[in-house]
């Protein structure tokens, strides 16, 4: 059905004043235009102009087939509810976020040409020495009990953590994959390596998900100079683009929350009082290896 109401947008779009310029569609009162098309596309990249017209045209059935329904919607008067009215709040706010987000984004700088190069030799393990390294262990999804982590971080072997999760009721299921460094966070691929023989280690898997195991193999398999370049350069402005968002938005958040009044039934717990006078923090503090806790 939905699908039908696509190509009947389209075909209404024919005849009497049929959209031209950088109209693609009309769609009652609504216009689609070349820049909603590339909206829609997010930036998609095709290998040649047979596949560039046949992502164009899916948009095209996409952005139809909203405005469509949107249409009757509104005539449904779905856009006066009260349940309408909160989600347009707030997808306003995620939009209006994310939208600041990508402004800041697109303001950060390529990594230089040297900066690529010194990152590719100081990370081997990533490109002229790939690695890629098999383990074997438990994947589990562990309760929120924050009592479990302090359970099976004394623990140093994979039947020792298997026995734990027997005897919690937590179901598990052996797996053997393989890590393939340069899909990884460089920073994980680091401390993997530097874990002892048979050493165990625990790392979330997205979720509640976590796998507990250790290595058992490892091979290497470099990569060309292209694909590290481009990996580095990606990498690289991944991480300075993550920084320059964090440095503007956090202290926004910060300052914020100063002002924030809430109902006493809904008040944040507050932090306990440091028990005696602590040491200051170091300035930058060492990565956590990922024997015993997630990385």
């Amino acid at each position: 059905m939905l699908i039908a109401l696509a190509c009947a947008g389209l075909a209404a779009c024919g005849g009497k004043g049929e959209p031209k310029g950088q109209v693609v569609a009309r769609v009652g009162n609504d216009e689609v235009t070349v820049l909603d098309l590339q909206t829609e596309m997010a930036g998609f990249q095709a290998p040649n102009a047979q596949i560039r017209k046949l992502a164009e045209q899916q948009a095209l059935n996409a952005i139809v087939q909203r405005k469509l329904l949107a249409q009757a919607a509104r005539k449904d008067k779905v856009d006066k509810s009260p349940d309408f009215a909160r989600q347009r709040d707030r997808l306003n706010d995620l939009l209006l976020v994310k939208t600041w987000q990508d402004h800041l984004a697109r303001a950060v700088p390529a990594p230089s040409p040297e900066e690529v190069q010194k990152f590719i030799a100081e990370h081997p393990d990533l490109y002229s020495a790939r690695k890629r390294v098999t383990v074997t262990g438990l994947r589990f999804n562990a309760p929120s009990d924050p009592n479990f982590i302090k359970a099976i971080q004394p623990l140093n072997t994979v039947p020792e953590i298997a026995a734990l999760l027997t005897a919690r009721n937590i179901p598990y299921k052996d797996t053997t994959a393989e890590i393939d460094a340069l899909a990884m966070d460089p920073r994980f691929i680091d401390q993997l390596l530097k874990l002892k023989p048979d050493a165990v280690f625990v790392t979330p898997q997205g979720g509640n998900s976590f796998f507990a195991g250790k290595i058992t193999g490892m091979r290497v398999d470099p990569v060309d100079a292209a694909t590290a370049n481009r990996h580095a350069t990606a990498y690289l402005r991944a991480v300075r683009t993550q920084q320059a968002v964090s440095r503007r938005l956090s202290p926004v958040v910060q300052q914020g929350l100063k002002d924030v009044k809430y109902n006493k039934a809904y008040q944040p717990a507050k932090p306990p009082p440091p028990a005696g006078k602590a040491p200051a923090p170091p300035a930058a503090a060492p990565q956590t290896p990922p024997a015993k806790q997630a990385p």
